[in-house]
This record gives C-alpha cells, structure tokens and sequence, in this order.
C-alpha cells in the first residue's frame, strides 16, 4: 500500500532524530518540576509519533493539506479550546500571547518531534483552573438569588473569551446559579444539598484535572491539529487506542450506545442497533446523561467528567445492572428520568433487519397491505474476521423478509433505513441490486485521485413493486449510499429529514509503531493515526459528504433543528462531484407522480391533527436551539417544568388514542435458528421487553421505565404513517389497484 510505502523513506530521518532528541526542548511537565523518568520515556516515543502523525496528515490525508501559518494559528486556538471547550477558564490574553507567539513556529517544532508548546498552554490552562476551582470553593459558601431575572448559557463553545478575571468571575456566577438551580429542582433537594452536590462535582474536576497525565496532554496536543483536517481524523494515544480496538472488536459490554462530550454532558450520539439501549428504546440521540449508578448503589455525577471516565463507569461486567440519569433532549435542563439497564453485547440477531405488514385506507375507501423492512445496519451475522464471507449478510435477510411480504400480497414496499448509521459497503451494493437489475452502486476515490466503481453484477431484481426508502438526519455511510443510489435509478422515492447525515467519508487506521525502525528490539505501541483516505460518490458523481442524500418528499422532523450531521460537524470535508458512471434507469420512474405526491403529502400533514404533536416538537427545539439561555429565575423554571410534564403526559394519551383506532400490525422476525417469526399486534411485546432490560422485577418501580408496545409505537411513528399514505396514493397514480401493484 502506498500509505506504508511512503514512510519507509523515513527510517533514515528516525536514525537522525534519536541522535538529536537529547537536544530538543524540554517538553514540559504538568507540575512544573523536571521531567521525571516515565515522562521522558513517554516524551522519547511520542516524539517519534508525532513527526509520523504530521507526514501523513501532510501527505496521505484526502485533503492533502500543508501545516502552514493559517492551520497553526487554528491549531492553538482548537488546542486552547479542547483544554477549555466552554472558554471558561483561558482569558483572552492567554489566546492572544499563545497565538502570537506560536504561530511562527509550531510547525516547524511538530515536524522535530517538538511538543513543548502543549506542556507551555496546558501549565497556564492548570494554573487557571486550580485559581478559579479556589474562587468556585468560596463563592458556593454564600447564598445565590433565585428570584433575579438572569440567564445563562451553558454552551459556551462559541462565545468570545473572558477580557479579564472580572469578566471571568460575572460569567462563573451566573454558571454556579444555573448549576445550584438545575440540580435543585431537577433533584428536588433542598438549596444547601444542592451546593454540596455542586462542591463534590468541582472537586471531582479538580482531581481529574490532577491526574491528566503526560500521555493526555500529548493526545490533546495531536488530536488538536489532526482534526483540524476533518471531523473523523484523530491521533489516539495507547489508552484511546486500547478503548478503540475493544469497541471495533464488539467486546464492549455496556449499554451500546455511542456518546460525545458536548457543552460539559456526555450525550447520545448514537443508538447502537442490538445492544440493550435500542432494545429498550427509551435512550433517544441528543439525550444527556448526567449521573451514572452501579444497580441499587448511589448515583455518581458526571457533569463535566472527561468522556473516557464516563464510560468506564457505563460500562461493565455482563449481566450487570446500571442506572442513568438523563436530561431528555426533547425536555428542559431542570427534568431528570431514570433509566435502568442490564449490561450486555450488542445481539447481532437483534441487529438483524425486521419487517412489519399493516393495512392502509386511501382517500377513496380503498385498502392497501403496505410492507415494511426495517434496517438499522449493514451487516454480516457470522461473518469471519477477516471480513469475508462466511456469514448471512444483511442483504440476504431483507431478501428472505421481502418473499415473506410478497407471499402476503403486498401493494408496496417501504425499506426504513432511518437511524441507520452504516456498516459493511458491500452489503449496501447487494441490497441495492434486490431491487436494480445490474449496474454501478457506488464510486470511491482516494487521496490520490484513484477511482474505484463498485458494482451490482447479479441480473433481475428480488421485488420491481413501487418502492419507498425512508431516511433522516441519522441515516449516515452505507446507508446514504443504498438511499442515494436507488435515487439516482429512480428506482425508489426517498421520504425524509431534510437530508441524511452527510457522512461520505472512508478511514483507516494506522499503527504508528508499524513505522518506527525498531533499533533495540521491538518497537513499543505508540498510538495511532485514524485518518480520511477516501471519499464516496454516487452513480451521478455526487457525493454523500457533506450534502447527505436530499428526499424527494420531505417530512418534518425535529431532527432537523438539532445539531446532528456532518455539516454540524467542524472542518467537514466540502461535497464535490466527479464523473458520472453510465447507468440505467428503472423502467418506470416515479417522476410523473413526484408534484401531487408532495402536495397532497404537504396538504395531508397540514390538516391532520396528530401531526401537530410533532410540530409542538419542533417548534420546541426551535426555540431552544435559537436561543440557547436557561432562566436563573426559579418561578420560571418551574413553570416550565409543569409545561412540560403536562405536554409529556397529553403526548401519551393521545398516542393511546391513535393506537385504539389502528388495525393490527403483523411483525416479522428471525429467531436464533434462522426461521421467520410472525407475531400480530402486540403479540410477544413482554418477552421483547424483557430482553432490553433482563428480567428484573423491579424495572417497573423505576420513573420512566414505560416502554411503548408495538402499537403505541406504530401510532407514535407519524412519519411511517405519512409515508404508506404516499405509497398508496402512488399506486394508485401509477394505474394500479390494490393486491395488483407488485406480481
């Protein structure tokens, strides 16, 4: 591979290097004092690292990007802000000094091996936090004034600098009140219980302060500049490199999840299709969780605790009960909801696709029988390490799900990728040629300008009934690519958020050491690069990055106000485009419908009522995320507590309603020998929810621990409900009845 070819050139440049270490800049220590043994040992081998981390952003990233003046300058800046993300403790002096003084020369120091700039900010940024940990000790002995009209916005990412200590100290009282306040009332404590809460949260960051060792301060340093050239490129120390291989491994036994340190909370990035959190259902992305507890013991407090702490605590052995505390994203900071889960690897069987069949009157009394395969991941169920073969693939159980729909005479087809966050690439092409003849899937190109088309080569199609892909703003990677390209066939219809995700990007992962001449035996781990090499485009040369796959009938969804998809993201590679690859397009594109659909969809949403329960979303999160300020005002806060436990509580009533008048869905799934189990209603809705929470009996007990059945669920799910609308109306524009659209 020319990754590992054009850094064998370096081995000579190494030789050079470990004869000039004993010169180069003392790196620093986090305590001031001389660089003790271990440190220096540390310093000798990432020193080594960091000169292979800067060759390959330089010459082996997709960007193909130089290290000059402008990207250190941001360098710092992204360095100072990973240090302090809320701009909290750094004064804008500190900014200023760093980046004046530094910009000149942090290059040219990386490329010798030379972090002594990361030891210089992080003694400041040290210094800073241990003055205002005294201030924040003081100031919380004294009483705070809940009546007041203040505000406060805890995130602070984008906000200048404090001018000065004075300006620092304004914005930390107004931070300790909104503290005080949220656990207050969220907790329903007295005031003197929360400020002790409050304590033990400030000295619990004071003492991971303390043990933010070397090792940390050097992955920050390179995980500054290395995502600087895109989102999913970062340097990983040994620790974070361990954390990796576990998770990529599937060994992780938690709660399966993906989480992501955001304004101080460790929130819900992702659900992971399988593991015990999807199971159960109740965890949504966005949510915030803020304390962890061991089964029956006391919850710990995890408000700005580093993330790799954090999940320690989540995880654990199998088998074993944890407890969290969250902050829906849907609700206020004051609201709290306990959530209890048992402790188990992600179920590839539970992972695997699923598929429902319910019935859909048109405007004309007619009823339709609409199938729906739900895909949460492209996956391969046994399939060896190595990566090929040898498993039942994803595409082969959507095959088998569509000839059991197909025995039940269905009119049409929905394919659910929503929430879908990837997986195998050549799962994605063989699902696409179910439904395509033959022809193009993909296309990928890497840093070189190299192309490579990847292909459905099996003639005939599995169904050629009229099709709808279902997509959202967390459809991302081979999802985006099986979406986009039964668009580009016009093939199917895509229904959705505004756009998906917008993740068209390929990474690998390099082992550092795998590169370092070994001169005295062998060479010891030294972490690793995760860098983007390779970009996908669709059939047409579009892109997935950036841009995501736009619907051609788009729905409402909150979703699209949250800050989720790429282009939230920092530094996200642009969309660009190449040359189109030739192509078919299915024999009865759906283009004549397209403007009736849209506005009888539009005019359909518009008049029905259940619909503004979604749009009482929507407007909600507008509204938080237009204005991001907390009320310190304790009247208020309350008042809007109320609100929404109120909205909460009419929320459920009216799904119940809904799902009294629905008709019963028929679900199908496959059991652990491989055989499709059909269940009708909420047939077998106990032992499912069993299996997301074990079988502990006091799961009941716990606030929140309400799980949807399989017809509340149908009924809450409008966005499926909109779309079998479309899909009816469709086979009815297309000239064909009911039971006759799909042979």
């Amino acid at each position: 591979m020319r990754l590992k070819n054009s850094i064998l050139g370096l081995a000579l440049l190494f030789s050079f290097m470990l004869s000039c270490y004993g010169q180069a800049a003392n790196s620093g220590t986090t305590s001031g004092s001389s660089t003790s043994a271990t440190d220096s040992q540390i310093d000798q081998l990432y020193r080594q690292s960091a000169v292979l981390v800067a060759r390959f952003l330089e010459d082996e990233h997709f960007a193909h990007h130089p290290i000059d003046a402008a990207t250190s300058k941001e360098w710092i800046e992204n360095y100072m802000k990973s240090l302090d993300y809320n701009h909290l403790f750094f004064l804008k002096s500190d900014v200023d000094k760093f980046v004046s003084d530094d910009t000149g020369i942090i290059a040219d120091k990386i490329r010798k091996g030379d972090f002594s700039i990361a030891f210089d900010i992080f003694k400041v940024f040290q210094q800073r936090s241990n003055d205002r940990m005294k201030w924040v000790a003081q100031r919380l002995d004294k009483p705070f004034d809940f009546a007041a009209d203040d505000y406060y916005a805890p995130d602070r990412s984008k906000s200048a600098w404090p001018l000065d200590k004075a300006d620092a100290d304004k914005i930390w009282e107004a931070r300790l009140k909104y503290d005080v306040l949220s656990d207050r009332l969220g907790e329903k404590k007295k005031t003197e219980n929360s400020v002790k809460t409050i304590k033990k949260r400030y000295e619990l960051f004071k003492k991971n302060l303390d043990q933010f060792d070397h090792e940390d301060v050097i992955e920050a340093y390179l995980t500054s500049l290395s995502s600087l050239y895109d989102p999913h490129t970062n340097f990983m120390s040994r620790k974070s490199e361990e954390d990796f291989k576990i998770t990529m491994q599937l060994k992780l036994v938690g709660i399966g999840a993906v989480l992501s340190s955001k304004d101080g909370y460790c929130s819900i990035e992702e659900i992971i299709s399988g593991g015990p959190a999807d199971l159960d259902k109740r965890l949504k992305p966005g949510d915030k969780i803020v304390g962890v507890a061991q089964g029956n013991a006391d919850y710990v407090d995890i408000i700005d605790m580093p993330l790799r702490n954090a999940v320690r605590l989540i995880r654990g052995d199998k088998g074993t009960t944890v407890r969290l505390k969250i902050i829906p994203a849907a609700a206020g900071d004051s609201s709290r909801e306990e959530i209890k889960l048992v402790r188990n690897e992600v179920k590839v069987n539970q992972q695997r696709a699923k598929a429902q069949l319910f019935q859909q009157t048109d405007a004309n009394g007619k009823v339709y029988k609409i199938g729906v395969i739900k895909l949460s991941a492209f996956y391969n169920v046994g399939m060896g390490d190595d990566g090929d073969g040898g498993g039942t693939g994803c595409s082969d159980d959507v095959k088998a799900l569509i000839l059991k729909l197909k025995e039940k005479n269905i009119d049409g087809l929905v394919l659910d990728l929503r929430s879908n966050g990837g997986g195998l690439l050549t799962e994605a092409v063989k699902l696409v040629g179910l439904f395509i003849d033959k022809g193009p899937v993909v296309q990928v190109k890497d840093s070189q300008g190299r192309k490579q088309t990847l292909e459905d080569d099996v003639p005939g199609t599995v169904y050629n009934g009229p099709l709808i892909v279902m997509t959202n703003k967390l459809s991302a990677s081979a999802s985006e690519i099986a979406a986009g390209a039964l668009q580009n066939y016009k093939r199917a219809i895509i229904v959705g958020d505004k756009s998906t995700h917008g993740k068209g990007t390929v990474q690998t992962v390099a082992e550092l050491k795998k590169f370092i001449p070994s001169i005295f035996g062998e060479t010891p781990d030294s972490g690793s690069l995760k860098i983007t090499i390779q970009k996908f485009y669709l059939p047409n040369g579009h892109s997935t990055q950036m841009r995501g796959v736009i619907p051609d009938i788009q729905l409402p969804s909150a979703l699209d106000y949250m800050d989720l998809g790429e282009a939230s993201l920092p530094h996200a590679l642009p969309w660009d485009e190449i040359e189109t690859t030739k192509f078919s397009l299915w024999k009865k594109p759906y283009d004549p419908a397209l403007p009736a659909l849209i506005k009888d969809s539009t005019a359909r949403i518009t008049a029905d009522p259940d619909f503004k329960l979604m749009q009482d979303d929507i407007t909600l999160v507008k509204k938080r995320m237009e204005d991001k300020r907390i009320s310190l005002n304790e009247a208020k806060r309350v008042a809007e507590d109320a609100d929404n436990k109120k909205r909460t509580d009419d929320r459920e009533k009216e799904i119940k309603a809904i799902s009294a008048k629905l008709p019963p869905v028929i679900t199908f799934s496959f059991d652990d020998k491989n055989q499709i189990i059909e269940k009708s209603g909420n047939d077998g809705d106990t032992k499912d929810q069993a299996a997301g929470l074990g079988n502990d009996p006091n799961d009941d007990d716990l606030p929140g621990n309400k799980k949807q059945s399989t017809m509340d669920a149908f009924a809450a799910d409008l966005s499926l409900r909109e779309t079998g609308r479309i899909l009816t109306e469709w086979i009815n524009l297309s000239g064909s009845g009911p039971a006759t659209a799909q042979k």
